[in-house]
């Protein structure tokens, strides 16, 4: 190790660390104290963080928050941990709209205010502030969670009150929230449409937008530039029923969309697309006896198992997908609160504090 340059040793070795082994790593001598605060290092860690196998849930329950491991081998996978909340909210009361880098976005109910929080540093950083920017309605706004061209954590939060749209960024670096332009002439300004919470891929973030009631020729995708900080229109998959929903998901750096033809009582179809060349494939198609709340579920690619993709309902059923043989199966089912509420992430050391 004495042979070694400096910067390997961090940026190569310790930065591939599990965040408690970094945690301990800082006990050793001050200059490696020091390097692990450097935002070099925070970012070397979170990129190979991300493709870890040990992602976490964090589930939300009437009075505790949990995080369970979706690691097979770990023991957390049975046996969850409880988190401790370093600021005053009700679990009830606590709604999560999106997660990056370890770092959750959160939204606390009785205040509205928007809070940034790392459940394993407990680190955490509120976003309201005296503008009235940094304040959310979970039955109207819209959020995402990215990094720009300058390596600058962002929250875009798309606000709608009385009628109007503004679209907001709140840039960590610089602790200050801008605003940028939405589409011009079109209605998602207005009530009857709903928004998705925000998926994040290939240097995008994305929204399905649905008109009340879910008509196919009332729903679209919305695309944020995360470089350019601009807004674009794509179609949604060509489907015509009087009843669809969709939901957005990342696997493996390409957006993917499921598609549920029919109702809530009678669902006849659940598609799965796939965005390419601004068009949508379709890649197969699951049998009608899936039950899958699809408004509410995550879904997300497990790397534990590569090709295989999970999806998680709001009623704690864990479903696992073969991408490559179109199997599916109920490889566990897990009932842990009455309804679904938290997040899929990844633990790391970085801080919503710069």
């Amino acid at each position: 190790m004495s042979c070694l340059p400096f910067l390997v040793v961090m940026l190569d070795i310790i930065a591939r660390l599990p965040p408690k082994n970094v945690a301990q790593c800082k006990l050793d001598c001050k200059e490696w104290l020091d390097f692990t605060l450097d935002r070099k290092f925070v970012r070397a860690h979170c990129h190979y963080m991300r493709a870890s196998a040990d992602q976490k849930l964090l589930m939300v329950g009437w009075k505790t928050i949990e995080v369970h491991s979706l690691n097979y081998k770990s023991p957390g996978f049975i046996v969850p941990r409880g988190v401790a909340r370093p600021f005053y909210a009700h679990p009830s009361r606590m709604f999560f709209l999106a997660s990056l880098d370890g770092m959750l976005c959160v939204c606390l109910q009785n205040t509205c205010e928007l809070v940034v929080w790392n459940p394993l540093t407990t680190k955490f950083k509120k976003l309201a502030n005296s503008n009235s920017q940094g304040f959310y309605k979970v039955d109207r706004d819209a959020l995402g969670f990215f990094v720009d061209s300058s390596d600058d954590y962002n929250i875009l939060h798309i606000k709608r009150r009385r009628g109007t749209m503004t679209v907001y960024i709140y840039s960590m670096e610089l602790n200050s929230w801008s605003t940028v332009r939405f589409l011009k002439h079109r209605p998602y300004h207005h009530y009857t449409y709903l928004w998705s919470p925000a998926t994040l891929c290939g240097g995008g973030l994305y929204f399905v937008v649905i008109q009340f009631r879910g008509r196919s020729d009332g729903l679209s995708v919305i695309r944020f530039d995360v470089n350019s900080k601009s807004f674009s229109e794509l179609c949604f998959p060509n489907v015509y029923d009087d009843e669809v929903s969709g939901s957005l998901v990342n696997i493996n750096e390409e957006l993917h969309m499921y598609v549920c033809i029919g109702n809530y009582d009678y669902r006849r179809e659940i598609v799965l697309w796939r965005l390419k060349n601004k068009s949508w494939m379709k890649v197969f198609a699951y049998p009608d006896k899936l039950w899958m709340p699809l408004s509410t579920m995550c879904s997300f690619t497990y790397y534990n198992l590569p090709g295989t993709c999970l999806v998680i309902t709001n009623f704690g059923q864990v479903i696992e997908i073969d991408l490559q043989r179109d199997h599916l199966g109920y490889f566990c089912r897990m009932f842990f609160y009455r309804q679904m509420h938290g997040a899929v992430y990844t633990e790391t050391i970085a801080s919503p504090n710069y």
